[in-house]
């Protein structure tokens, strides 16, 4: 985790990934982001990339809530190869990610794989915050917020209810409610906590 915390650029990032590769028990890995486009990272067979679309890849995203199996169930079997693992990434909207590893049939058993998948699904989580981090795909630029909608954000950020912002700001609550539906909207942020922590760098 450490050295994650350290990268500078995406090479890096990529240099780290392909090294999971080298571990006895894996054939290869590959770490996979898509938000404006589809970025893969590490090594990946070329019908497996060419079966993550976009829209595969949300819809593997929304169909597994931890880590699968590829033999599980039937929309794993026609997008993954055999013997090989998908931790999907709970990314911020409107990212989709996951890490895949591709194992030797012989050496793993898919049970045992899929215990592992929860050690692999921390260090996922890393990778995909390392990528935005790199990428600068978790700043928020002044000019994506109004400047109303900043000081709603900030006075949320306070603790501040959207009447309390209301009464500060001397517009309706429903006026309140409506900007910061447009931060969280612009930011991909689901809820109140996550628009406050994507807004840090500009309150």
């Amino acid at each position: 985790m450490a050295e994650l915390n350290q990268m500078t650029t995406l090479l890096q990032l990529e240099a780290y990934v392909i090294k999971f590769a080298e571990l006895s028990h894996i054939d290869w890995c590959c770490f996979v982001v898509h938000s404006n486009h589809t970025v893969f990272m590490g090594s990946v067979p070329e019908p497996v990339k060419q079966r993550l679309t976009a829209a595969t890849l949300k819809q593997l995203n929304l169909h597994c809530c931890k880590p699968c199996w590829s033999d599980s169930d039937d929309l794993l079997k026609t997008t993954l190869p055999q013997a090989s693992l998908l931790i999907p990434v709970v990314a911020s909207r409107p990212d989709y990610g996951c890490l895949i590893l591709g194992f030797s049939a012989s050496v793993i058993e898919p049970k045992l794989a899929e215990k592992l998948g929860w050690f692999w699904q921390v260090i996922a989580m890393y990778l995909y915050d390392t990528y935005r981090r790199l990428n600068g795909s978790d700043k928020v630029r002044h000019s994506q917020l109004t400047p109303r909608e900043i000081e709603c954000v900030y006075w949320a950020a306070q603790g501040k209810t959207s009447w309390e912002i209301s009464r500060i700001l001397s517009i309706t609550e429903r006026t309140v409610n409506f900007h910061l539906s447009n931060s969280m909207q612009k930011t991909g942020s689901s809820n109140r906590q996550q628009l406050i922590h994507n807004c840090m760098n500009i309150l």
